[in-house]
């Protein structure tokens, strides 16, 4: 199915132009590069994106503006983004046409349309394709900060997802620490948390009275994530609960760190959010944008289990908290556990995939229906922490990523 974006911004008038150095008459440019080049292209099987360019005054005569794929501009976009994209295959993109035109008494060209096919691309893999005004014909100059677009592409998948329903979860026994088998999350000195849920209703009547919480991943009070905290806050916030970082062995030496997102958050939607700690700095990142950074005195995370020990059936689970409670009602997908500390870029890029063999990946459930012989949900890197289900799930179909 063909799907059309069409990208568009209004005119700024009065700016500074420059083609190969400064020039202080009106300039062109692509449209909407001004505030950023970085233009995010959502590819669901053959899509297209209308691009034009601008004057920042009407011209007096036609310009003609020839639009090129300019390979060698990836290199200035992985270095001002941080990110390590590839050029989209050979024959997964076309453009309608090269030149567009602006006419006399215009501020904004005829369109050129890029086309590309998702099914020539790869899912997890960072994909920009930089086109750069390279050609002027009228008498006008290119501003030299806007023209080039950077298009990054990415490819829209089908997923099927777990629905909790308030009805069951996912225990991750194999984070259990023990003599036999050391648990691998028990002293974090570095770690990613990161996960993709779409809440479907929270805790009403009652149950609200009750606790109004949500549970999503982690480990009662020592690092969870959840909606609504109990004590009168909005049940329908997201909230990282008591990251506690210190020693291990020793939870009167922990510092606790809290997070809440600014905003209640609608149910029917996706969200990604993730915990990030290189050491020093906690961070929490929602939908890839950065909400909270806070510097911390050091020291490790436990995601082995919950309070420590106490005689609670606690390890790292997924919908519950604080004994077999607090469900959540929605679906869950795209859960992953890192010992290393995630960029920006990397959460941004990593939202609906990553490879499974990706450095400092402990563990990662896709959700994806598809059970172990024992029942279990597959870890995909292969280190076999799958996750154990308890109570109802179901599982739902046809979720786009990105959404």
């Amino acid at each position: 199915m063909k799907k059309y974006i069409f990208f568009a911004m209004a005119l700024v008038l009065g700016l500074t132009s420059c083609n190969d150095g400064p020039d202080y008459g009106d300039a062109l440019f692509i449209t909407g590069t001004l505030s950023s080049p970085n233009v995010r292209f959502a590819v669901d099987g053959e899509s297209s994106m209308a691009l034009t360019v601008s004057s920042t005054t009407k011209v007096s005569d036609d310009i003609e503006v020839t639009l090129t794929v300019d390979p060698s501009q990836l290199g200035t976009y992985n270095t001002s983004t941080g990110r390590n994209s590839e050029l989209p295959p050979a024959g997964s993109y076309t453009l309608s046409h090269n030149t567009v035109t602006i006419p006399a008494g215009k501020a904004q060209s005829t369109q050129v349309l890029v086309t590309a096919d998702g099914d020539q691309l790869q899912e997890g893999v960072s994909y920009c394709l930089p086109i750069t005004i390279t050609e002027v014909k009228g008498g006008m100059n290119a501003l030299g900060s806007a023209k080039t677009v950077f298009l990054t592409l990415t490819k829209v998948i089908d997923v099927k997802a777990a629905y909790l329903a308030r009805t069951g979860g996912f225990d991750i026994k194999g984070f259990m620490d023990s003599e036999d088998h050391p648990s691998p999350v028990k002293e974090l000195k570095a770690m990613t948390l990161e996960m993709k849920v779409m809440p479907v209703s929270f805790p009403y009547g009652q149950e609200r009275q009750a606790n109004g919480i949500s549970s999503l991943c982690g480990c009662e009070e020592n690092f969870l994530f959840r909606f609504g905290d109990g004590a009168g806050n909005p049940v329908d916030k997201l909230q990282l609960a008591k990251a506690s970082i210190g020693n291990a062995f020793h939870p009167d030496k922990k510092d606790h760190y809290e997070a809440w997102a600014e905003n209640p958050f609608p149910t029917g939607q996706w969200l990604h959010f993730a915990a990030v700690y290189d050491g020093s700095w906690f961070r929490v990142y929602l939908d890839g944008e950065q909400i909270q950074a806070v510097e911390t005195k050091g020291g490790t995370i436990n995601l082995s289990m919950a309070y420590n020990g106490k005689n609670w059936e606690d390890c790292f689970s997924i919908g519950r908290s604080a004994g077999y409670a607090r469900y959540f009602n929605g679906c869950v997908s795209e859960c992953r556990v890192w010992n290393v500390a995630r960029t920006q870029a990397e959460l941004q890029d990593g939202i609906c995939y990553v490879d499974p063999t990706s450095e400092g990946l402990v563990a990662y459930w896709r959700f994806n229906g598809e059970l172990q012989d024992d029942g279990t949900v597959l870890d995909e890197t292969g280190h076999g922490y799958n996750a154990s289900i308890f109570g109802n799930i179901q599982w739902r179909e046809n979720n786009k990523c990105p959404w």
